[in-house]
């Protein structure tokens, strides 16, 4: 007696020789060993030439060198696995850290766009979004934007040290240059952009009380010990902050609306280091 074939295992059948007839059916521009460079495929790495090349490559004979660099790398695959290296310990031990660094950035970038969606959603429900009348009215309240220096370095005595070296009369700029571990802003003498309240770390809102000139710290925050140069402040208008403004009052709000969902989620610091 015949025994029914499950449908589950005609659909894949069926797909596999769709997948099959389909590349079957497509142009191919060139063969090496068993291995065909059909037509979307070589579009597909056409598109991955440099902007500078592509008017060349989009001409006869620039498209004729093309493929034949194309030929170049596959020969070279077919001429590896015949060689014995595919089956090679190294290679596959090496593909494996491929895909363990493959999948390391792929969850990543899932946590980062599960955090983006939601902080999207939190926007379409108007929980963090900023209207314009609350960015004048905080600008209103925070009319100063700095600008400043900062020399960031590991411990309290470096930080000590680098600050009697520059009372002493050493530049402050050299010594950014020299010691600072903020490798953004080091090599510009500490220059930092130009902040808002809001806009740079807590420990650094000290910037706002200080006097233009005026050397502060050492300043202690999650990063190190930081050494402050207040080198201006300035009152903007409006319309040309108006962005940078809106964002500091949603991450305000975003920031008051985590303290809520924390009360229903515990966190817990295990590591001692970090008590």
């Amino acid at each position: 007696m015949s025994r029914l074939v499950p449908l589950s295992l005609i659909m894949l059948t069926l797909a596999s020789a769709a997948c099959r007839k389909s590349r079957e059916d497509e142009e191919v521009v060139a063969r090496v060993g068993r291995t065909a460079i059909t037509q979307s495929e070589f579009r597909h790495k056409l598109q991955e030439v440099a902007p500078g090349y592509q008017s060349y490559v989009a001409t006869p004979h620039g498209r004729r060198q093309f493929l034949d660099v194309l030929i170049r790398e596959e020969l070279m695959r077919e001429a590896a696995k015949a060689d014995g290296v595919a089956e090679s310990p190294e290679y596959r031990e090496r593909v494996a850290e491929l895909k363990r660094e493959e999948e390391s950035r792929l969850h990543e970038a899932a946590d980062y766009l599960l955090s983006k969606l939601w902080v999207e959603r939190l926007r379409e429900k108007s929980v963090i979004s900023a209207t314009e009348d609350e960015a004048r009215d905080y600008l209103k309240k925070n009319p100063a934007q700095v600008s400043a220096r900062h020399i960031l370095v590991a411990t309290a005595d470096e930080a000590e040290a680098a600050l009697a070296r520059i009372r002493g009369g050493a530049s402050f700029a050299e010594a950014a240059k020299k010691t600072s571990l903020d490798g953004e802003t080091a090599g510009d003498g500490g220059r930092m952009r130009p902040a808002l309240a809001g806009e740079t770390l807590p420990e650094l809102e000290v910037l706002f009380k200080m006097r233009v000139g005026e050397l502060g710290g050492p300043v202690r925050s999650r990063f190190g010990y930081h050494i402050l140069h207040k080198d201006g402040e300035d009152r903007p208008d409006f319309e040309a902050v108006r962005e940078r403004v809106m964002e500091i009052v949603e991450k305000q709000k975003l920031d008051r609306h985590l303290q809520t969902v924390q009360g229903s989620i515990r966190v817990e610091v295990v590591d001692e280091q970090f008590k």
